[in-house]
């Protein structure tokens, strides 16, 4: 199984406002910072809201969620003993809160799936949507993972072993996957493997490199920026360092403990 890669949207990099991309202002007001975040890239990604009416499938991915709201509506329920709860926080803090705002823009009734399986879970969402387009069920997926960072979760993290001061991150990635290759092509998605064991950046570039000239992307704790779905990140990475030189980059990913997955992205030029 195979699919093509084009328009990817990272949130530290969208070249319109997210007050252009998400135009109701009332829907953006009650809308949490990830959820904002994790929205205006989707947008970005299809070319705007309109761009949803094309999508036949919504898959998204985090391996938290919404910590903020999920702490707000646990302090409330402490704090108010259980009584007079207000349901926003609750709401919000679904991990499928951004999958179906993103179809709630263009009230949209595509196949719409949210992956939680920690450091799995953008290759899960992946995995899905390969699926779909090898079976004929889907011809344009908009994919993408999020996940954000608070202070509490830091904390947590930290004294569970899983990361250090200036490692832990969030971020928000979406990009459209196709069967067939467009002009707006950027790369393809020409593998995705779970090996059963864990594997040296030698045995990566042994199993899975076809080009003599392959990258590795060798994604293992104790790199920078560190969060479950960081993968979605690496592909765009991955995507952007293709050219004739390089037309092959593989994405190993082990973090935060989990069994391994292997991603390969090659040049469609």
């Amino acid at each position: 199984m195979e699919c093509y890669v084009e328009h990817i949207a990272c949130h530290d990099n969208l070249k319109r406002d997210p007050k252009e991309l998400i135009p109701d202002a009332a829907l953006r007001r009650r809308m949490s910072r990830v959820v904002k975040m994790a929205v205006s890239t989707a947008v970005e990604s299809v070319g705007g809201v309109e761009g949803i009416d094309a999508l036949d499938a919504i898959l998204t991915a985090t391996g938290y969620g919404c910590l903020a709201d999920s702490e707000k509506f646990l302090r409330n329920l402490i704090d108010t003993d259980e009584q007079l709860l207000t349901p926003t926080p609750f709401i919000q803090s679904t991990f499928n809160t951004v999958g179906g705002q993103i179809a709630l823009l263009r009230h949209n009734r595509c196949y719409n799936l949210t992956y939680v399986n920690r450091s799995h879970s953008f290759e899960d969402a992946l995995l899905d949507g390969l699926m779909r387009l090898s079976d004929g069920e889907s011809q344009r997926i908009l994919l993408g993972a999020f996940d954000e960072r608070i202070p509490s979760a830091d904390r947590i993290l930290t004294r569970m072993g899983l990361g250090r001061k200036g490692e832990l991150g969030e971020g928000a990635t979406f990009m459209t996957l196709t069967a067939e290759r467009t002009t707006d092509s950027v790369a393809r998605i020409a593998r995705l493997d779970f090996p059963s064991e864990p594997l040296t950046e030698a045995e990566c570039l042994a199993r899975y490199g076809e080009e003599p000239t392959a990258e590795l992307i060798y994604a293992v704790d104790g790199t920078r920026e560190l969060y479950p779905t960081r993968t979605a990140r690496l592909v765009a990475e991955a995507a952007r360092r293709l050219s004739a030189e390089r037309r092959e980059v593989i994405i190993y990913n082990a973090l935060l403990g989990g069994t391994p997955t292997v991603i390969v992205v090659r040049w469609v030029g």
